[in-house]
């Protein structure tokens, strides 16, 4: 089974360029605990090397629209500000019917249109209180195995 991860970049950077050192534990714990369920995953922030090997929006859009393609599930957490390119990704996997399990900041609102996409695939939402933290992972990989 293969995860689609759809996080966003820029806000865990610093002037909008790579990941902050701080920042990386968060998707490399992540990373970890999905490669324990014994799932393969795709996650943009890796592909281009934290910031540091950008590619082309042409060429990132058409990879990532591949590895949704190839995935089974979407695990998708908006951020605030809310990730235009996370945004995109769940249209794809909304259309796709895909499986989705979206993580929403209990104190932020968001679209209507990611508030109803479960009219039209298999969604899930969670609420967090706080996105960089243990207890989101945990929460991402609790509920990851429910649906494997």
């Amino acid at each position: 089974m293969k995860v689609f991860l759809a996080m966003p970049f820029s806000q865990f950077c610093e002037n909008d360029e790579e990941v902050v050192i701080e920042n990386r534990w968060f998707f490399f714990e992540l990373i970890e605990r999905v490669k324990e369920l014994g799932m393969e995953y795709f996650l943009a922030h890796e592909r281009e090397d934290w910031g540091a090997k950008y590619t082309s929006a042409k060429e990132s859009t058409v990879v990532d629209y591949k590895a949704m393609q190839s995935s089974d599930i979407v695990v998708a957490i908006p951020g605030n500000p809310i990730s235009g390119g996370v945004h995109m990704e769940l249209g794809w996997a909304t259309s796709m019917k895909k499986k989705i399990l979206i993580f929403l900041d209990k104190k932020h609102e968001y679209s209507p249109m990611v508030e109803g996409a479960c009219g039209l695939t298999h969604v899930k939402y969670f609420y967090y209180d706080k996105m960089i933290s243990t207890e989101l992972i945990s929460s991402v990989i609790d509920n990851l195995k429910k649906e494997i």
